[in-house]
């Protein structure tokens, strides 16, 4: 019989790691808030701020600090009018999402410092489309519209330039 070794239990290992990583995620959006109110949140600001300020707001919503996020800035019901757009899969394998059809002006902010309380961030501004994912309004979200933005999927075309052989 070989005698019993020392060390660490590889599944008592993997059972913390999944207890760790089970914490809700940072875009986990508020119970008070239906999905799309949560974009609009996150992703809508027709008149454009710092990201600072704008990642603030956010940050304390969510109880976390957001390490990257884009604001539009176009009305949420200019926003909505890409769920009339034909549908395209999303990243999560549904046929729920939608191409803006034009370019808009946007603003990426990316966390530079994490020195609490005061969040810093770095602002890009750009102009490009957008894939938002749609869903059916819920009851407490205006029904002005058959679709609702509840995710923004991913920005395209990005360019700081609006002709691309500036940077030749």
């Amino acid at each position: 019989m070989a005698p019993a070794r020392g060390g660490f239990c590889p599944l008592l290992l993997l059972l913390l790691l999944g207890l760790w990583v089970a914490e809700d995620p940072v875009s986990a959006r508020p119970g008070n808030m239906t999905p799309a109110q949560w974009f609009e949140t996150q992703h809508v600001q027709p008149s454009p701020q710092g990201c600072n300020a704008a990642m603030r707001k956010i940050n304390k919503f969510s109880k976390r600090c957001k390490d990257l996020n884009t604001f539009l800035h176009e009305s949420f019901s200019s926003v909505t009018t890409s769920c009339q757009t034909p549908n395209t899969a999303g990243k999560n394998g549904h046929n729920n999402c939608h191409q803006s059809q034009t370019p808009v002006s946007l603003t990426k902010c990316k966390l530079t410092s994490r020195r609490y309380p005061e969040y810093k961030y770095n602002e890009e501004e750009r102009n490009a489309s957008y894939i938002v994912a749609c869903e059916p309004p819920e009851k407490k979200d205006s029904k002005k519209f058959k679709l609702v933005c509840v995710h923004l999927e991913k920005v395209l075309n990005i360019s700081i330039f609006p002709w691309p052989w500036v940077l030749s």
